[in-house]
């Protein structure tokens, strides 16, 4: 099973809907945790917008990253630049950068526009690990 960490500032909008997105396309491929660099409560609409698309948000919450201090990752993606550098510092196999703006949603339309933006990249994501992960004999 291929662990993921998605790391932003707040944990608040871009890595939970990011960790809620991937759980929903393969939580039985993918073990998905989210953490941010100085958390806030997840964002409302962000939240909505999960609950729109019917994606499980039950159990999620916003978390720092001494949260997940004792874990390893295969994959760690950093979702804004501000916290690009404390995404590089948790042990993994592989590091991401995928630049998306970490602030609290004006509006669920923009909080439905973020979740297509992410869930476009998680579907990349998914499908270029698993092509890693087969062999060709």
């Amino acid at each position: 099973m291929t662990s993921v960490l998605f790391v932003c500032h707040s944990n608040s909008v871009c890595s939970p809907i990011a960790e809620a997105l991937l759980n929903h396309l393969a939580a039985d491929r993918y073990r998905v945790m989210s953490a941010g660099v100085q958390p806030v409560a997840i964002d409302a609409n962000a939240l909505a917008a999960l609950n729109k698309l019917n994606v499980d948000t039950s159990g999620l919450e916003s978390k720092g990253l001494d949260a997940v201090a004792d874990e390893y990752f295969d994959i760690v993606v950093s979702l804004c630049e501000q916290a690009e550098a404390a995404a590089g510092a948790v042990p993994a196999e592989r590091f991401m950068a995928w630049h998306f703006t970490d602030t609290p949603c004006c509006s669920e339309t923009d909080a439905s526009k973020l979740t297509q933006e992410i869930y476009e990249r998680i579907k990349l994501l998914v499908l270029v690990q698993d092509r890693q992960e087969k062999t060709l004999w």
